[in-house]
């Protein structure tokens, strides 16, 4: 485990490692990086000692199958959602994974929201394929310095904000996780378990470019999350398999009376 106080992002750092020739198990964690960023490249940034900021780089097999890498961002939402409950002594009714990877925190109040952000990428190099891993985890962050108005972060929610004991349940929980899935390609049982959405009523948002023509939106009750890790929604009795959405947890209707 290596620990610096400032870098552009945790993942450009190993991804660099790699193409430089490197390889082997690391985790990298830093104070501070200046050029973070999610899915479809939006800015990750934050205070300085706000947030825990982790890349953890794991060497593939060759022989890995395609299908199998999707499931490390889901695998990373599940540690990070274990790691909190470990942390903090919590359970399902404070804090929430969605799938595929969100981990959301005290819904019912009014801070509530976000934890965290996740990207996993595959790298590619003489010394063969890599997986990235990256989460950055919002600690110690006060309201306004919050990245959106829908995040939140464990000081916020009353939670322990201790960053290095958080790093540690984080990396005990990763490294049980892709131990499963180097060993089998899936974390599927793992993740049915606690998914939240599953049972859940949804909405499913699909970007316009990809819906091409489709509808908006599909809204149903989250069923179950299929062998490639889509999340399965029954829709009035038929279901159907996503791959790529937005989802959104909607609450049931109050009961009036």
């Amino acid at each position: 485990m290596s620990c610096v106080a400032r870098t552009d992002s945790t993942n450009a750092t190993l991804v660099r490692y790699v193409r430089e020739g490197g390889t082997g198990y690391r985790v990298l964690i830093a104070d501070r990086q200046d050029a973070g960023h999610g899915r479809f490249s939006r800015p990750w940034q934050a205070p300085a000692g706000t947030s825990l900021l982790m890349s953890v780089l794991v060497p593939v097999s060759a022989s890995r199958l395609a299908g199998d890498w999707g499931w490390l961002s889901m695998a990373a939402g599940l540690a990070v959602t274990e790691a909190v409950e470990r942390l903090a002594g919590i359970g399902r009714d404070r804090v929430t994974l969605k799938w595929p990877n969100d981990v959301l925190l005290d819904l019912d109040t009014d801070h509530g929201g976000k934890l965290c952000g996740i990207l996993s990428e595959r790298v590619d190099s003489p010394a063969g394929a890599h997986a990235v891993i990256g989460m950055g985890l919002n600690v110690r962050m006060a309201a306004d310095q919050l990245p959106v108005p829908t995040a939140t972060s464990m000081s916020l929610c009353g939670l322990p904000d201790d960053r290095e004991r958080l790093a540690a349940e984080l990396v005990l929980a990763l490294d049980r996780l892709i131990g499963v899935w180097l060993a089998t390609g899936t974390v599927r049982g793992i993740y049915r378990e606690r998914c939240d959405t599953i049972g859940t009523p949804v909405r499913l948002t699909f970007d316009p470019a990809r819906a091409a023509g489709g509808p908006a939106h599909v809204d149903g009750i989250g069923a179950d999350i299929d062998l490639d890790g889509s999340i399965v929604v029954d829709e009035q009795g038929r279901r159907r398999s996503f791959s790529a959405a937005d989802v959104q947890h909607l609450r049931p209707a109050p009961t009036l009376g």
